[in-house]
């Protein structure tokens, strides 16, 4: 009898998913597994053995600085720095390839020379393309995380993420309304702060006004509302950086969770860490822009070097999992 006939047989359930019905065993530590778990049987080993079988990362969420963060991405981008270019350039090609379908849905909809046909394709090319475009970045981190572990990079796993559409598709109109819901109570209390200054009722403009005289009638309201922007950005900002980890939270469990528990995952990986995880943001930032300077021949191997040390803040925060209690925000 094989290993699924025994786990099916014995009615056991799934060591990590204890709501699905075992399918087979893990040839290293003998779990019962799902089909998730064995990645529909082509895996022999469930997800935590496959973690153990790579190096275990050497940095944790108490020892980590970015100066030995950069140490360990920088030796591993002198290994594969190659590869990982080249899973850039197929990320990029991936992400050009995907806009294509904007300009075809508009093309489309000129031709049939319908306004609405058009606004309907183009919606509709638009989701595709920022889906293809999410999917295939969360593939790259998945190689990064790779490599960080020891493996080599197999640009086929920039693939690999396909499976997860769904649960990125729910989990990115989440992120989306967490930081919608901010700026739209910042802008109403900008509007009432307009209102409350009197500033509307002061403005008085001619039948004809110039654009001189329409400025300086508008001139103190953009003041006010500019003025309340920048003092809301930071704290907004320091707020909302747990969001820079759901990607990458996304990308590293064969099996996605769900949306609120990627979220929770996140704040709890951000704890204590957001100033880090800012300057880690920001130093990745300045390596692209760095590419882009050296007449931009190295902004793909630039690129790469940033998903790295990405990715590696990720495997270095990311807490235990029967750890990362902490709710969001936080």
């Amino acid at each position: 009898m094989s290993d699924v006939d025994f786990g099916r047989a014995m009615g056991a359930s799934c060591a990590l998913h204890p709501g699905r019905e075992a399918t087979g065993t893990c040839a290293r530590c003998g779990n019962f597994t799902c089909d998730a778990c064995s990645l529909n049987g082509t895996s022999p080993r469930c997800p935590t053995c496959r973690e153990r079988a790579g190096a275990p990362f050497p940095l944790d969420r108490e020892t980590w600085t970015f100066s030995k963060l950069w140490d360990v991405c920088w030796v591993v981008f002198q290994r594969e720095w190659g590869m990982l270019s080249l899973a850039v350039l197929i990320y990029l090609g991936a992400a050009f390839g995907a806009q294509l379908l904007i300009n075809v849905a508009t093309g489309i909809g000129a031709a049939l020379d319908s306004g609405a046909v058009a606004v309907v394709l183009s919606l509709v090319a638009l989701v595709a393309q920022q889906l293809v475009q999410g999917l295939v970045q969360l593939g790259l981190l998945r190689v990064c995380f790779d490599v960080l572990h020891g493996g080599r990079v197999d640009v086929a796993r920039l693939f690999s993420q396909m499976h997860k559409a769904v649960p990125y598709v729910l989990t990115m109109l989440l992120v989306y309304a967490i930081v919608l819901v901010p700026l739209i109570i910042l802008g109403g209390l900008g509007f009432l702060a307009v209102m409350g200054t009197g500033l509307l009722s002061g403005i008085h403009l001619g039948a004809d006004p110039s654009a001189r005289q329409v400025f300086d009638a508008l001139a103190p309201i953009l003041g006010v509302l500019t003025l309340g922007g920048l003092v809301a950005t930071v704290p907004l900002a320091y707020l909302l950086l747990p969001l820079y980890l759901v990607q990458p939270e996304l990308a590293y469990d064969d099996v996605a969770p769900s949306p609120v528990e990627v979220l929770r995952r996140s704040w709890a990986a951000a704890r204590g860490q957001r100033l880090s995880i800012m300057g880690v943001a920001l130093m990745a930032g300045l390596i692209i822009m760095a590419g882009f300077l050296v007449c931009c021949v190295g902004v793909i191997p630039g690129m790469a070097l940033a998903q790295l040390l990405i990715a590696g803040m990720f495997l270095a925060l990311r807490a235990p999992r029967d750890e990362a209690t902490e709710s969001f925000p936080g």
